[in-house]
């Protein structure tokens, strides 16, 4: 029997005035999004990974400002636990990998949480946003 993977996982809210950063993978077709971020090497903490992958995936520099909730993806052959963080934008223009194909900023209604992926929609449908959006995390981003 093959052994079968564990990861854990990072990703990062980050606003720009009311809407926040979502991604398309490349190769889906469905209309589907996920928050940015990706998987923790060994060694790194959660917060390093955060700020590496962010750099990797949309070329921001942000700051992990707050935990905000966890999600799991749960496949055939691996799973991975994951983790949420508020981000603070620091420096930047969004510019895409080689992992995704399209970027943009969704509002936090209903509506447009339906285009997410399941593991993060299922969570995100239950945060109180308002309190999200109370602090001073909220910045512009080019």
């Amino acid at each position: 029997m093959k052994d079968k993977r564990i990861d854990i996982g990072v990703k990062a809210l980050i606003f720009n005035e009311d809407k926040f950063l979502v991604m398309h993978n490349k190769g889906v077709e469905e209309d589907l999004w996920e928050l940015p971020g990706g998987r923790m090497e060994f060694g790194e903490t959660a917060e390093e990974t955060l700020k590496r992958e962010m750099l990797e995936e949309t070329g921001l520099a942000v700051k992990p400002i707050k935990l905000l909730d966890t999600w799991s993806l749960i496949r055939e052959d691996y799973q991975i636990a994951g983790i949420i963080y508020l981000c603070q934008f620091e420096e930047g223009e969004v510019r895409l990998s080689d992992e995704h194909d399209a970027f943009k900023w969704i509002s936090t209604d209903e509506e447009s949480l339906q285009m997410m992926y399941d593991d993060f929609k299922i969570r995100m449908l239950n945060w109180n946003w308002d309190e999200i959006r109370g602090g001073n995390y909220v910045y512009r981003v080019r």
